[in-house]
């Protein structure tokens, strides 16, 4: 059983990417009373989101589990709210909240928006190819929070099936053949079991209402 949710950062992989993420619209202060730079906009900015299968969730101690925040995504695969301290994250508590001046409602939407300065590269792909935007970038799989890129790849690409078996592995098909789709699930298979931090063995499918579970093809 996992002892904590503290987690080692593949900062190789993702620090290249990652920029200071700028003031949420929805967070921005009153005109004239700006809190940048302020402890609890520092605090704001470290907070993340990451999918994990439930299973990692079940694995964690019981005193982690009941204080970190988490929520539901789709199917298994669970919402943790992490603190990234620059090298390591560990899960997101109550306290966090309070220092950052975030509410339990908010949470997700700051979440989201600095992931979405950390995952700033353009999503493409082609027709009947599968891709992988990055490798092993510690936040990669949660990329499947933020419903704007994927929408916009959905309106220039079609059809748009994805796959994220691990924490740090996301592919990409827009417009899949069965055999690719086939393909494609082996892979996953074989990866999601072999996850040290397992998110989904399923291919998911964005529409306008989210993601979607393909049955195995």
């Amino acid at each position: 059983m996992a002892s904590g949710l503290c987690l080692s950062l593949a900062l190789a992989g993702c620090a290249a990417q990652q920029t200071p993420p700028a003031e949420s619209p929805a967070l921005a202060p009153a005109p004239g009373a700006s809190d940048e730079g302020t402890p609890s906009a520092a605090a704001r900015k470290r907070l993340r989101a990451v999918i994990r299968d439930q299973s990692f969730l079940e694995r964690l101690s019981d005193s982690v589990r009941a204080t970190t925040i988490s929520e539901p995504f789709s199917g298994r695969m669970v919402i943790l709210y992490l603190v990234d301290d620059g090298g390591a994250a560990r899960g997101a508590t109550e306290a966090d909240l309070t220092e950052s001046g975030v509410t339990r409602e908010a949470l997700r939407a700051v979440a989201e928006w600095n992931l979405a300065q950390v995952l700033n590269q353009r999503l493409t792909c082609t027709s009947h190819a599968v891709t992988e935007p990055a490798r092993h970038g510690f936040y990669e799989s949660s990329r499947l929070l933020l419903d704007k890129q994927w929408a916009a790849l959905a309106a220039t690409a079609g059809t748009v099936v994805v796959a994220a078996p691990s924490n740090d592995t996301l592919f990409v098909a827009c417009n899949p053949s069965p055999e690719t789709l086939q393909k494609l699930a082996v892979v996953v298979q074989n990866t999601y079991h072999q996850a040290a931090r397992p998110v989904s063995p399923s291919l998911l499918t964005w529409s306008s209402d989210g993601w979607r579970e393909l049955p195995a093809p």
